[in-house]
């Protein structure tokens, strides 16, 4: 009986992960995960390994256990076949559920309370991101950081070994590369032993540390959606992460649910976690800060709510569900089964349907690597991509990451949607159809079609006419707009040497301007011309740069000259450098 207990304790919640979220092993790449494909196939190309790891992306993030190194491994291992990296990421999670467990039972001195947090933990609504989505893994793997610090901490506590101690420091500092939360980990095992604060002190060292080097050395980004704003908005945050950690209101978002159900069940569970942090002591009021701490770095991000970032804090609500399970039984037993009543269907539901939306992505991507093998040269358009696939393939640049670089919309497509920059304009595909230098392929459906003589003959292609706003000089279809002198394309962009032109159309509304986007190696100064009247030059330092001139109104179209005052070799490359440039617009 004993053997038998043993082995349900620790393979019980293994299988209630695989069984609810088994559809999570068949998704697919989607979103984030082609800008780490990407990386790892420029790896592969040759870019530094340690530039690939180390160098700021994302928001200023730097993670190079759980989405560089995760994504550049898997992906030289396996390409494209999603399978491995949903192996990795379940066995990871299972890890997370034992150590759980262990903790779980440790803390509370109850086999039972340990039995039941991690299946309470992985039957939470908002589980099913990390479960189906790859760039999410920084959520795991970091969990598996804190807990097995923890548990090493614990270990410390309960042994008085000096070897436990010093163990927890590895998982801790590891942490970093896996994501930035794990910088609370002192705060955790301070909030659980704070007699012990001569041995916790030193943990916040490395923690601090590491805090005033991502703010002073990693380049400052463009706040927008991950701003920090300490202001009256952190309740109302912290109010929205508690109901979708419940799990009531992650139901509604995926079934009809009457609201006031939704706000009747959440109140229950709320009443049901007060009672008992007012009757249990000390160790539910733990099992709180755990949340609380956990979720502290991202409440200040009022405009980027995910619920994915519940998968660490909900980690304390499920041990104070397993707690309250051993020590009150009965009367626990209703907010519990309250609790999986709506959680489990609620992470069901989104499960299948996440697993489902990356399976359009990847029809949608290998139907047009089948394209290009079958139209090697050609540039692919694509007819019928629907908004939601733009976001989760499109505007990433999954083809390129899939190795077809030259991939673009069909005109008019998407005109709800402004940053949709791939989408292309009538004249450059019409002139690239006489040539035969593109192919048309309508997505939707189980396979790509190919459209090409039907939609070269439809009405499409007379939206307007004249040269685009937008000339991407990277764009093979804009080539014709570009004159002699340019070089070949490169990575994206296209070097012009001393002198370049580029024809573009005139402003379609006052007040608009010429924008001039590219990269610069060398200082320089730059004159820009239109239609032979200058400006004044700039000075272009290196790095990234951005220009722009008032555009002269009346014109439906105009020759831009650009002109440096110096180039450059890179030998062995025997060209005269100047910028590289990447597109020209007026808007």
């Amino acid at each position: 009986m004993n053997l038998v207990r043993r082995t349900a304790f620790w393979a019980v919640p293994p299988l209630v992960c695989v069984a609810l979220y088994r559809y999570g092993l068949t998704a697919w790449f989607m979103q984030d995960d082609f800008a780490w494909l990407r990386l790892a196939r420029a790896v592969q190309e040759g870019e530094s390994l340690r530039t690939a790891l180390f160098a700021p992306m994302a928001q200023g993030t730097i993670r190079p256990l759980s989405e560089r190194g995760f994504f550049i491994v898997f992906y030289g291992l396996f390409g494209l076949d999603s399978l491995p990296f949903r192996i990795w990421v379940f066995l990871t999670q299972i890890a997370n559920l034992a150590l759980i467990a262990a903790i779980t039972r440790r803390v509370t001195g109850s086999r039972l309370a340990g039995f039941f947090a991690p299946i309470l933990w992985i039957c939470g609504s908002t589980l099913y991101v990390v479960m189906t989505w790859n760039s999410v893994y920084n959520q795991a793997l970091c969990a598996f950081c804190l807990l097995l610090a923890f548990y090493c901490f614990l270990r410390y506590l309960e042994t008085g070994s000096a070897r436990w101690y010093w163990l927890q420091w590895i998982p801790f500092l590891a942490g970093f590369g896996a994501l930035e939360i794990a910088v609370v980990y002192p705060a955790l095992a301070a909030a659980f032993a704070p007699r012990q604060y001569r041995r916790t002190l030193p943990l916040f060292l490395p923690s601090v540390a590491y805090g005033l080097w991502h703010l002073l050395a990693v380049p400052k980004q463009d706040p927008g959606t991950y701003g920090l704003h300490f202001d009256g908005a952190l309740a109302s945050t912290l109010w929205t992460y508690w109901q979708w950690a419940l799990g009531p209101a992650q139901l509604a978002m995926v079934v009809r649910v009457a609201p006031w159900l939704t706000t009747a069940a959440t109140l229950v569970l709320t009443l049901a976690v007060i009672a008992g942090l007012v009757r249990g002591g000390r160790l539910p009021l733990f099992f709180l800060a755990w949340f609380l701490i956990t979720l502290a770095p991202v409440l200040p991000l009022k405009n980027h709510i995910s619920d994915y970032y519940l998968t660490i804090p909900a980690i304390g609500l499920a041990m104070l569900g397993g707690w309250a399970l051993a020590r009150y039984r009965t009367l626990a037993v209703v907010p519990v089964a309250l609790y999986l009543a709506v959680s489990v269907p609620a992470a069901a539901i989104s499960t299948r349907a996440s697993r489902n939306q990356s399976l359009d992505v990847k029809r949608t991507v290998l139907g047009v690597v089948r394209a290009h093998a079958l139209h090697p040269g050609r540039v692919i358009l694509l007819e019928g991509v629907t908004e939601r696939l733009y976001w989760d393939a499109v505007r990433d640049d999954a083809f390129e990451a899939a190795g077809v670089p030259n991939v673009y919309l069909t005109p008019g497509s998407l005109a709800g949607v402004p940053a949709a920059v791939q989408v292309m304009s009538p004249e450059p595909v019409q002139r690239a159809l006489n040539h035969g230098e593109a192919v048309v392929y309508q997505a939707g459906g189980p396979r790509l079609r190919n459209i090409t003589r039907t939609y070269g003959a439809g009405p499409r292609l007379r939206l307007s006419s004249g040269p685009p706003a937008r000339v991407d000089v990277a764009n093979p279809l804009h080539a014709y707009l570009l004159g002699p002198e340019w070089h070949a394309i490169d990575q994206g962009f296209r070097w012009m040497p001393k002198r370049a032109t580029v024809r573009i159309a005139g402003p379609r509304a006052p007040g608009q301007r010429l924008y001039l986007a590219g990269r610069c190696l060398r200082p320089v100064r730059v004159s820009v011309a239109i239609d032979g009247a200058g400006f004044p030059a700039v000075e272009v330092t290196p790095g990234e740069f951005q220009l722009s001139f008032a555009a002269p109104p009346g014109r439906e179209r105009m020759e831009v000259a650009v002109e440096v005052d110096r180039t450059f070799r890179m030998p062995p490359d025997r060209r005269d450098l100047g910028l590289a440039f990447g597109v020209f617009e007026v808007r």
